[in-house]
């Protein structure tokens, strides 16, 4: 990982850990909401692929479960693999960041929500596209939820943890 003043300015604004650590963090919170349970730590890797590129992130709809929409949609897939690792070192700085936050804890290889984030001043967002990040990142919090053991969910996406 580059340090911040060698990063390139458009991947550093994207993939900066506050804007990626708010889609993780609505995820993980979907999750728990949905499922009663901690996040597994793995799936974590799955997240930022996902919500990130634009193409499968326009198409998630809560009208199917994740299994019939991958069925449906088998292009998504496409670089999937490339994309999941070329963004892990993304990740776990996001994953650092709500750590050092207090946001999130870390136990036995799960993650939980320890401090829920304002509803309100996520609201004030005005880029339509950071909204519409936050909004499916929580839609695959559920779609995770619903499918239960973490393996079938690398199954459906195609790659292994």
């Amino acid at each position: 990982m580059n340090a911040w003043n060698k990063r390139v300015p458009e991947i550093a604004y994207l993939l900066n850990p506050a804007f990626c650590s708010l889609i993780i963090y609505h995820v993980i919170l979907e999750y728990q909401k949905k499922s009663s349970r901690d996040f597994p730590i793995t799936l974590v890797y799955l997240v930022l692929p996902i919500i990130l590129h634009k193409s499968t992130r326009e198409r998630i709809t809560s009208k199917t479960n994740m299994v019939v929409w991958i069925q449906k949609n088998p292009d998504v897939l496409i670089g999937f693999p490339s994309r999941a690792k070329s963004l892990v070192p993304f990740a776990n700085e996001s994953i650092e960041f709500l750590l050092q936050k207090n946001i999130l804890e870390i136990s036995h290889s799960e993650l939980s929500v320890v401090k829920t984030l304002s509803k309100a001043k996520i609201n004030v967002i005005a880029d339509q596209e950071i909204l519409e990040c936050i909004n499916k990142a929580a839609h695959v919090g559920r779609w995770f939820a619903q499918m239960g053991a973490e393996e079938n969910i690398y199954a459906v996406w195609g790659v292994k943890p």
